[in-house]
């Protein structure tokens, strides 16, 4: 019981903190895009979308905040694996149909006013770009750290593999007591190294990302614009490399306990545990809120350009279906600015790009059936 209430106000915080998020995302993303859909500088503060935007936070609070309460008392009713992941997803799509009722909203008003028709629109492309990526993100030789606590981490494995009783504890309560074991094996040994290996690479391909991923240069500050962009995808790659490098270290710390290699209580490693999660979720909302999408919240010194209202960015909604999947089969980026939160999203319009929408397809769906199939 213990156990169900700690979960269930570990989730009550992720769905807080999802929430607010939420809430705030409108004044972290690009100014000219509100909602997914891009508009025109002129049109940025018009009472309309101030009103769209107003009525954006209250479906959050009058929907939201009632959902979290059920979703909470669900989750520690009938704790399950599978409750969690119902009402952790099904939380995100309540969060994203509050998004598409605004994004439907502002493409309404859009379509109505014309906004863009008869205008000049254009395209800035930065041509050093090309050449100067290579800089703008940290170097990838940080990420060797990470590879050589695997090592370590193998290493472990096989020395003290010998001294494992035939029956392995893996799983803690919230007490430090056993909750759950497994038979000796050499799975044992690579179950470990293998989550790593994964993650590792999960978080450098997604590092290679932010350097690959294509530069969005607003029309009206473009000089500006680059900078923040630098700053932005430098501090982002900066991020991801120290998390992969954090994360290993609470992987290990994990097989130095089931060995008692060191004596680690269960109390410590699940303070440590929530102190991480912590450390995560408020880092992200704190860098979000310091740089904005894109670097759009970075202040730089001294007086930023602007261009006429004549010129304008292109307008691109096209691409971009049920306001956040960008589909573009004549754009060779893999990677692209996300219209709605923070960070880059995949180009399904590109075959690497949809054979990454597939792979992920697929590894969610054997995660939740391996657990089943070898139970």
């Amino acid at each position: 019981m213990e156990e169900n209430l700690f979960m269930s106000l570990y989730l009550l915080f992720i769905f807080l903190i999802i929430l607010f998020i939420g809430i705030i995302m409108p004044r972290l993303i690009r100014k000219e895009i509100v909602f997914g859909v891009r508009v025109p500088q002129d049109k940025i503060n018009l009472k309309e979308i101030k009103d769209i935007k107003k009525k954006y936070i209250i479906n959050n609070l009058i929907i939201g905040v009632p959902v979290i309460i059920l979703f909470t008392l669900l989750n520690y009713k009938f704790s399950s694996t599978g409750m969690i992941l119902f009402t952790t997803f099904g939380f995100m799509f309540i969060h994203y149909l509050i998004y598409i009722m605004s994004n439907k909203a502002v493409k309404n008003l859009k379509q109505q006013q014309n906004w863009f028709e008869g205008k000049k629109q254009s395209v800035t492309i930065d041509t050093n770009f090309s050449r100067e990526k290579i800089n703008t993100i940290i170097s990838p030789w940080f990420f060797i750290i990470p590879v050589i606590m695997i090592v370590i981490n193998i290493i472990l494995e096989y020395k003290y593999y010998n001294s494992l009783p035939n029956k392995v504890p893996i799983h803690w309560d919230f007490s430090g007591n056993i909750t759950g074991y497994s038979n000796k094996s050499i799975f044992l040994i690579w179950d470990m190294p293998l989550v790593q290996i994964f993650i590792t690479f999960i978080f450098f391909i997604v590092y290679k990302g932010i350097g690959w991923s294509k530069q969005q240069i607003s029309s009206f500050n473009p000089k500006s614009s680059v900078e923040k962009n630098k700053i932005f995808r430098r501090v982002w790659s900066i991020y991801m490399t120290f998390f992969c490098i954090l994360i290993n270290c609470m992987l290990t710390m994990g097989t130095l306990q089931r060995y008692n290699v060191f004596h680690i209580s269960s109390k410590l490693y699940t303070t440590v545990s929530i102190a991480f999660l912590v450390l995560v979720f408020c880092s992200i909302i704190i860098i979000s809120i310091k740089l904005g999408q894109g670097g759009a919240n970075v202040k730089l010194p001294g007086k930023e350009e602007k261009n006429e209202f004549s010129s304008r960015d292109n307008d691109d909604d096209s691409y971009w279906k049920f306001g956040i999947i960008y589909y573009n089969r004549n754009d060779p980026s893999i990677f692209v600015e996300k219209r709605f939160g923070i960070g880059w999203t995949i180009n399904a319009g590109s075959p690497v790009g949809m054979a990454i929408y597939i792979g992920i397809i697929v590894l969610i769906i054997i995660s939740l059936i391996a657990p089943k199939l070898f139970k």
